[in-house]
Order: structure tokens, then sequence, then C-alpha cells
């Protein structure tokens, strides 16, 4: 198997000035559902102490692949014969994820999302993520309030020996690394476009990467896959799982009569209104009960 070192750095004002155990978690990509970015609990950062002298690179650490997703964040979480730790979940394009712990970087638990005799997806003739496909999207945390119950999900792509395809959903509790449930990607709509064969276009794994970083809304998870640079055919695919239990709720294909429709937004994730209602509602209305593989 070929592997890449991927090389991750953190940047924060240093431990004595900010203790990273009072830091608010990071359970999704760009820190919340309206993808804002914005921590509205920072209270620690000031004028006064970032400063060349106390704020820089606390640590750098070597993975196994490429890191396209954003790094996540989750504090006082118990590791398994390791005591409670801050931890940082980073996952690869080698299909990999990681918990590191965030004060020091230390290396706390790896799991490999590859299946028996599978290595990550080739570029796909597409120089847009290279030199393999693992897990290009950011994953999600999925945790109970009050707790430290949950477990990251995250989208793998792979390949087999035999030259086929997979995307699979995985969940991995956080306090070792271990699987909670997978599950392959498969997907029919109603169609009658080029790309539609009996009635339906099918969802094709080797045509499709997801992109867009999971969103976790009203309990399920949802998936936005977008193609390989332009080569077609493609089909804008968005898709719903249960969070606990991982099966599919809904499915949507915004070009089931046409092609052309990959959804990317720059490694973005969808978006929910304060009310958490948008994106659930769009989906359930046009995507709930359809046919799916």
């Amino acid at each position: 198997m070929r592997l890449r070192t991927g090389l991750v750095s953190l940047s924060l004002l240093s431990a004595p000035f900010l203790p990273l155990a009072a830091q608010t978690s990071v359970l999704t990509s760009r820190n919340d559902l309206a993808r804002t970015g914005l921590n509205s609990s920072e209270t620690a950062l000031t004028l006064t102490n970032v400063k060349s002298d106390t704020f820089g690179k606390l640590f750098q650490a070597t993975l196994d692949g490429v890191v396209d997703a954003q790094p996540l964040y989750v504090p006082g979480i118990p590791i398994v014969n390791q005591g409670t730790h801050n931890l940082l979940i980073v996952a690869t394009e080698n299909d990999s994820l990681y918990a590191l712990d965030a004060d020091t970087g230390a290396q706390l638990w790896q799991v490999s999302l590859l299946g028996k005799n599978e290595t990550p997806s080739d570029d796909r003739d597409c120089s847009q993520i290279v030199p393999e496909i693992g897990i290009t999207s950011t994953p999600v945390i999925a945790i109970k309030p009050g707790s430290t119950e949950g477990g990251v999900l995250a989208v793998a792509m792979t390949k087999d020996a035999s030259r086929n395809y997979h995307h699979r959903l995985h969940k991995v509790n956080l306090t070792a690394g271990l699987s909670l449930g997978v599950v392959e990607i498969a997907a029919q709509y109603p169609s009658n476009g080029p790309n539609s064969s009996g009635g339906y276009v099918t969802f094709d794994p080797k045509r499709y990467k997801e992109r867009t970083a999971l969103l976790v809304l009203n309990g399920i998870v949802y998936l936005g896959w977008a193609s390989h640079c332009d080569n077609r055919p493609f089909n804008g695919w968005i898709m719903g799982y249960n969070v606990n239990t991982l099966a599919q709720t809904s499915v949507l294909n915004i070009t089931p009569n046409g092609q052309d429709g990959a959804l990317w937004g720059s490694g973005a994730g969808f978006a929910a209104d304060l009310n958490q209602e948008l994106v659930d509602l769009a989906i359930q209305q046009f995507g709930q009960g359809q046919i799916k593989a």
C-alpha cells in the first residue's frame, strides 16, 4: 500500500495562558450548523495576550496520508487505559482516523476504515485530490449533551482487489476508535435522464467523492456528493442516514432527469438555520421515501 505522510500543525495560545481544557468543542465543520466559523464562547484571546511570544505552534504530528478534512476538537474524553484527554480528531486520505492529544500531539488511537484487501481509491483521473482518495470530507462528532458518549461519523472511499469502488459511512467511538457500525452507500432515484436505466438513476461509487462536510441534524447525518473533476456522467446526490442505526432515511437526486449536479462547496457542509430546520425540512420534502438500493 502506498502511504503518504501528512503533517498537522496546531497553533494556539500556549498552555500557561489558555488551558485547552477550557475550550469549546468543535464537533462539525466551521464550528456550527450555520458554518459560521465563529466561537461565540471565546473569552480568553485578547489583544494583550495574542502576541508573538505567547501564541504559536504547539506541536506537529506525522500521519499516514494527506489531510483534506478539517480536524475536530472535543475535550475531556476518557481514553481506554490512557486517562482523560482533550481530543483532536483527524482524518486522512489514506482512510485513517486519528485521535491525538490536543495538548501534546501524542497519538491516542488510530483506526483504518479500509475493508479487507482494500486500498484507498486512486485519483480517478482527476488532479483535485492526489495521489489517493480516502476520507476527504470533514467528519462529524455526534455526542450526547453533557456526556462523553458518542462517535465520529466519517465517509471513506476505497477500492477492492477487483477494482470495485466503495463508499461507506462509518461510526467509531471516541474512547478507543472501535467500530460502532458501518454501512455501504447505495441509492436509486426515479429518473428518465441520460444516466438512467429502467426508470431509475443509480448511485455509481466510482463516479463520486464525498466532498461536503457531514451534517448531523435532528438525529440524521447528511452526505453530499461531488464528481471527480467534471468527468461525466455524474448527478447530484444528497443522502440522509440515522445517526444511531446508520439506516438510510432519505435520498435526493437534484438532477435526476439531467446531469452535472455535483455538490462541492469547497469542502464546507450543508448549513441549517438557527431553528435547525432548513436542510432537514428540504430533504424530507423532496427525498423522503424514495427508492433505495
